[in-house]
């Protein structure tokens, strides 16, 4: 009789502690790391955060209708909002072969650009974590997404957004960046090379452009931006930097040629970020001109032509 309680005993303890292994385990992978996240933006609204998701089921339909549910109540944490502004939601959600396309409705359309972004990184961010889902697709109404030039953004996955969220706060980089400022009369772009030490979560965009705005260490270079100028916003994705300044990097003019501020910072971001395009606005605005002729409505590429003799020479060589 004691032997038979013994057993029982036994049995229990062990169905309790696979219970429990069970429970500690679920969402995990094999490493034992938390295999799920959900994501909102940070208190200044320039980069995604995320924290820890456990789904009631690990299947498509019930992790798809959750994250809309989660996503459309607007669902934050402390310190940060939600994604989805006020009057943005998921209409409805249909996965083709690995394809999940998300429908949106006309809200979506009157967010602002850097915003825009940040919402799209972070439901492709979200929902490429389902199961069976590879790729995900925005349509808004029944239009599929288009970027500024009005060409379809298409399928999306995991590798289309970087440098959105980070972790690792206190572990540091080190890297040597080539920076653009100018010469003595204002009109060329003169190389400078700066060795920086910065926090891993940091986006090297970011570091570039702190570095810039410092001003050169250099005899015989000189700044290309304010000191005192400040990016409010700065989200890469496809290929494209989006860099949103203050009114300071429009209105407070230095000494140089117009031309020279812009490719300063397009062709900094290029070198470092290995981006091809790079757009610029003004506190949310992009429609404006940047001195008499420069308008920033488009997307600036890579320039050669505004290097000094010396830079351009040794690029060829």
């Amino acid at each position: 009789m004691k032997k038979t309680i013994w057993i029982i005993c036994l049995t229990a303890a062990c169905l309790l502690l696979g219970l429990v292994v069970y429970i500690s385990l679920s969402g995990k992978n094999e490493n034992g790391e938390q295999k799920y996240s959900f994501y909102y933006i940070n208190s200044d609204e320039t980069k995604l955060k995320e924290e820890t998701y456990m789904p009631e089921k690990e299947t498509s339909e019930v992790m798809i209708q959750d994250f809309s549910e989660r996503l459309n109540n607007r669902e934050t944490r402390e310190g940060g909002t939600s994604i989805f502004p006020d009057g943005v939601k998921i209409s409805s959600c249909t996965v083709d072969d690995g394809v999940l396309i998300l429908e949106f409705n006309e809200a979506y359309n009157k967010m602002s650009r850097t915003r825009e972004l940040l919402v799209r990184a972070g439901v492709v961010k979200t929902f490429i974590q389902v199961p069976g889902v590879d790729y995900v697709e925005i349509y808004v109404g029944k239009k599929p997404l288009t970027d500024t030039k009005g060409d379809e953004v298409g399928a999306m996955n995991g590798d289309t957004f970087v440098e959105f969220s980070g972790s690792d706060g206190d572990v540091y980089s080190y890297d040597t960046f080539t920076l653009y400022f100018t010469d003595k009369n204002g009109d060329k772009l003169v190389e400078e090379q700066r060795s920086v030490r910065y926090r891993r979560n940091l986006p090297k965009a970011t570091v570039v452009l702190e570095q810039l705005a410092r001003g050169p260490l250099e005899k015989d270079h000189y700044p290309t931006i304010p000191e005192n100028s400040e990016v409010l916003s700065l989200i890469r994705a496809n290929g494209i930097c989006y860099v949103d300044y203050n009114s300071v990097f429009q209105d407070y003019a230095l000494n140089v040629s117009e031309e020279i501020p812009v490719y300063s910072v397009v062709n900094t971001l290029i070198a470092a970020t290995g981006v091809d395009k790079v757009e610029i606005s003004i506190e949310g605005n992009k429609e404006v001109t940047f001195g008499k002729n420069m308008q920033l409505y488009k997307f600036y590429e890579w320039n050669d032509s505004l290097l000094a003799s010396s830079v351009a020479k040794k690029k060829e060589n």
